[in-house]
């Protein structure tokens, strides 16, 4: 009874709230001449007002895509979409995993940019493509791909960042060699990812390899930082954000053979890629250690910016305080709102994120390799 009472809530909220909007145009330019800090300077920072709380900037990201896509994307028959919207096509590759993207091949001088999607949901979310379709507006080409565990690749399962590097680094190698597409040949190549997906941007960002592969940078919006804690929040929050979660998590979970009802359905998860070998881990802990994208900055040798925001509701504010917590390092910059909920900037302060990053992307390629 109480978790039809909380889908129910769920879904009364998010009627309630305001949908996402397609995004504006670029605002303004801004030449960063190479240099680290006239980038930082040139992305500023969002709009501290109007406030507004962390579930009413979350819950408009997921408003609009509840029939078309947040249900859709837990049902492995019709998580995968291979149906373009205009300007893009769809294209696949051999792999294990393979990849299946949307693409748009943009401008042969401007860089090429993966976007990469959240936790539960798949290339085909609103904000997804939303965040596609800006970028492809300003020139840039733009890949869209399916992760491991959701929408064409929901057969294999998320290894919290571990494998899906591996996937960026072979996708990105793929794009630079011209084998997804000749014109997306010898471009430089940017990323961006948004919760569960900015977690994948920072790891592979952090590898040695992504020094020359990810010349253009790399944005992650509300990555799960402090990953033990956001675990074992995700297990005991008793919020509808809390209880959707773990209900969602518990659906998938008993797909491998996890009871539906175990007590910590990520916990057990993550458990259960040690169980099976799917990580070149020996523990759990070891797992949630290495995949801890705090400890990761003194590795980044590209630009990488962090937005995070301390009113999440998702991961609360536990994430946005170990963003913050290691000393500064000049390619790292991260941007902690107090206002934004789950990644939730883009519809909150939309013209800030368009300008934001518009700026990174067409700067970032300029930007010397840290030595």
């Amino acid at each position: 009874m109480l978790k039809a009472t909380t889908v129910a809530l769920c879904l009364a909220l998010l009627v309630a709230c305001s949908s996402l909007s397609p995004l504006p145009g670029s605002s303004q330019s801004c030449e960063a001449h190479g240099s680290l800090a006239s980038l930082w300077r040139c992305i500023g920072s969002p709009d501290p007002t109007p406030r507004e709380s962390g579930l009413a900037s979350t819950l408009r990201m997921a408003n609009g895509d509840l029939t078309r896509r947040v249900i859709l994307n837990q049902t492995p028959s019709l998580a995968c979409n291979r149906a373009p919207w205009p300007g893009f096509a769809h294209k696949s590759l051999a792999g294990t995993p393979p990849l299946e993207a949307f693409v748009h091949e943009g401008d042969a001088t401007l860089p090429v940019i993966l976007v990469i999607h959240g936790l539960y949901d798949s290339n085909s979310n609103r904000y997804v493509r939303y965040t596609a379709s800006a970028l492809a507006d300003r020139g840039f080409g733009v890949v869209v791909p399916d992760m491991r565990w959701h929408g064409c690749l929901m057969s294999y399962p998320s290894t919290i960042g571990i494998g899906e590097s591996a996937d960026l680094l072979a996708w990105a190698a793929a794009i630079h060699d011209g084998t997804l597409a000749s014109s997306l040949g010898g471009r430089p190549i940017g990323m961006i990812g948004f919760s569960l997906g900015a977690l994948d941007v920072i790891d592979t960002i952090s590898r040695a390899e992504a020094a020359k592969l990810f010349d253009a940078g790399a944005m992650a919006v509300s990555p799960p930082a402090d990953v033990a804690k956001v675990l074992e929040r995700l297990d005991r929050m008793r919020t509808p954000i809390g209880y959707y979660f773990r209900m969602t998590l518990r659906f998938r979970n008993q797909r491998l053979g996890i009871p539906f009802w175990t007590r910590q359905p990520f916990l057990a998860y993550v458990n259960r890629l040690i169980e099976e070998h799917l990580t070149p881990f020996h523990s759990t802990a070891e797992l949630i250690a290495a995949a801890e994208p705090s400890t990761r900055f003194a590795a980044v040798r590209r630009p990488l910016l962090i937005i995070a925001s301390r009113n999440d509701p998702v991961l609360g504010r536990v994430a946005s305080d170990a963003l913050v917590k290691p000393p500064p390092m000049p390619y790292v910059h991260v941007i902690a709102t107090d206002e934004g909920g789950h990644i939730g900037i883009i519809g909150r302060d939309p013209q800030w994120f368009v300008n934001a990053k518009n700026a990174f992307f067409g700067n970032a390629p300029h930007i010397p390799v840290r030595p």
